[in-house]
């Protein structure tokens, strides 16, 4: 009697999933959307699930006021592979990455500043008026920098991450042993004291190692964040970023632009409840509607605890490898306050209006003795009274992503703890705004009057609204225990997984976090790889674009008495010119 209930259901089950797809990708963030296009340009059928109602994950443009839009939580593209953008041609599909003349900055409430051109030459000039001897001292780092890069890279852009054996092995063979050691075990702090002198130079960058990380500048091992947000380039330019008009959704949107007419589908508001598993082997998803969708794989941009254990579960998974999972290291979480401005505002020992200040990253007060209280602080779950904070205009040189004549303030807060002391970041998010806007009033007097509106993205909505855990953008901490194959699980470093069929592409995997892509492309060549060939399959690494001598031009500027005459020449504007375009790669 029951029968024609369960045909009908049947019926209603065989509608639901009319369409089997070659592969579901969970999370339209970018390294999920440039996943799918590998996969739509390889012939697959593809659909992507978004649990918000719009796409981008991380990579992604709100109005959090009407009018005023603005990047969520990236805001600046640098690390963006070349090969990836060579290999989608996304300026075809409605991205346009642009750069101003400033790189980042370090404003001081004393009045002293310090500005990081992309002009080589300016920097130079402008670097021996606040730091006498720095000039030559950044040049020494950004050489050391470039030759890192230069080795490291050839790990980027893998299917099969290396050992740790293979990249120590990759170091010593190019004669650069030193180079492994301060950039992957040494602190930030010791880091900057080897290279720089000045206070004000060593504060910007230690910033660039204090992103979503749990600890301070003396805490071993966060060099190398330093060291991957300087493996990026823009325009063959080491280290240099740019700004996306319409800001970071727009890479997202050119992505998914591109996805759509290469006939991906793009479902939003479509949470992932589960990963369906049959006889061992990823079959599917369901969501929490209800709809289910089946596929011959299924790919995660989603961090590997929340789809292992929480779209999986641990029973289907090793015991090992679910009791490792469960131990994943996510500490290391961020905040973002927006601020709509009715003006540009001004600052402290700059002149007033429209500068530098403006059009590129700013960070106020970055010393490394304010990086310490916050890390002191964010042991015992707060945050102290004073700490520095980055931010952006884009405004300034967007005019898509505020009205005429307005302008929106982009402010990042690192090195934040996920548990409060006491309460919820719920409780305290309207306290720490107004922290926020004090602390920058005392490098902006008057700030507070020119605010039309204001919008806060704490530590916990970035998890509970972004699905980051713990806050963390890069699903994970980035030390050298959850690196290269021991990421994201020590012992099972790769974007496959236990379960057949199953692989992660998120930040979570190899080579780590920030708007990157490799981990979108790695995770599709390996599956295309596995496909092809019937099984795993590692790829053999081409070590020798980093063994060998350095570059003529490493080695003479390791000889004091040459790099003396070609800071001199190079602080010249017409020989600077050029010596840009001599350091284009």
């Amino acid at each position: 009697m029951h029968l024609p209930w369960l045909l009908m259901a049947d019926y209603y089950r065989s509608v639901i999933n009319m369409s089997k797809y070659d592969s579901i990708i969970i999370g339209s963030g970018h390294n999920g959307l440039i996943a799918a296009n590998y996969l739509a340009d390889a012939g697959k059928k593809v659909l992507v699930v978004e649990r918000r109602s719009v796409i981008g994950g991380a990579t992604v443009t709100e109005e959090f006021s009407p009018g005023f839009h603005a990047s969520s939580l990236s805001y600046v593209s640098g690390l963006l592979h070349k090969q990836i953008l060579k290999d989608l041609e996304l300026h075809k599909w409605g991205l346009h990455l642009y750069q101003t003349d400033v790189g980042s900055s370090n404003i001081f409430r004393d009045g002293r500043s310090l500005f990081i051109y992309n002009d080589l030459s300016k920097t130079l000039r402008d670097i021996e008026k606040v730091a006498p001897g720095e000039g030559d001292r950044l040049t020494t780092f950004g050489l050391r920098l470039e030759r890192f890069a230069s080795i490291f890279n050839q790990w980027l852009l893998v299917d099969q991450p290396p050992s740790l054996d293979q990249v120590v092995s990759t170091f010593i063979e190019s004669g650069e042993e030193e180079l492994f050691k301060e950039f992957f075990t040494l602190s930030s702090y010791d880091l900057v004291n080897r290279y720089f002198d000045s206070d004000i130079t060593k504060g910007l960058f230690t910033f660039l190692a204090m992103v979503s990380v749990w600890g301070g500048p003396r805490t071993p091992g966060w060099a190398y964040v330093f060291g991957h947000h300087a493996i990026g380039e823009y325009n063959g330019h080491m280290g240099q970023f740019a700004f996306p008009r319409g800001g970071m959704g727009s890479i997202a949107e050119s992505l998914a632009n591109r996805a759509r007419a290469k006939g991906v589908e793009i479902l939003t508001d479509a949470g992932v409840k589960s990963i369906d598993v049959t006889k061992g082997r990823a079959s599917g998803v369901t969501l929490f509607d209800g709809r289910s969708f089946d596929s011959s794989y299924v790919m995660s941009n989603a961090d590997p605890k929340s789809t292992l254990l929480g779209m999986v579960g641990a029973d289907l998974l090793p015991d090992e490898y679910g009791s490792v999972a469960k131990k994943l290291d996510n500490r290391g979480s961020m905040a973002r306050v927006f601020l709509a401005l009715d003006k540009l505002p001004d600052f402290v020992g700059l002149p007033k209006g429209e500068g530098p200040q403006h059009r590129g990253l700013t960070i106020l007060g970055a010393e490394v003795e304010s990086f310490e209280r916050v890390a002191d602080a964010q042991k015992y779950g707060r945050y102290p009274d004073d700490f520095p904070i980055e931010f952006i205009v884009q405004t300034v040189h967007d005019d898509t992503m505020a009205p005429k004549g307005k302008h929106i303030i982009s402010t990042g807060i690192q090195q934040l703890p996920f548990h409060l002391a006491e309460g919820t970041w719920d409780d305290e998010k309207d306290r720490f705004t107004e922290k926020v806007i004090d602390i920058m009033s005392t490098y902006s007097p008057g700030l507070r009057d020119l605010i039309i509106a204001k919008h806060t993205i704490t530590p916990l909505d970035l998890e509970r609204e972004y699905g980051l855990p713990q806050g963390n953008i890069f699903h994970g901490a980035m030390t050298l225990g959850q690196m290269f194959e021991n990421r994201p699980i020590p012992g099972w470093g790769s974007y496959r997984t236990p379960v057949n069929g199953l692989y992660l592409c998120g930040a979570g995997t190899h080579p780590g976090g920030g708007v990157m892509g490799a981990p979108g492309h790695n995770a599709a060549s390996a599956l295309l790889r596995d496909e092809a060939e019937g099984g795993w399959s590692r790829t053999r690494i081409n070590s020798s674009l980093a063994v060998g001598k350095a570059p003529m031009i490493h080695r003479l500027m390791g000889k004091r008495s040459f790099r003396k005459v070609a800071l001199t020449i190079t602080k010249l504007p017409v020989i600077g010119s050029f010596a840009n375009k001599f350091t284009q790669r």
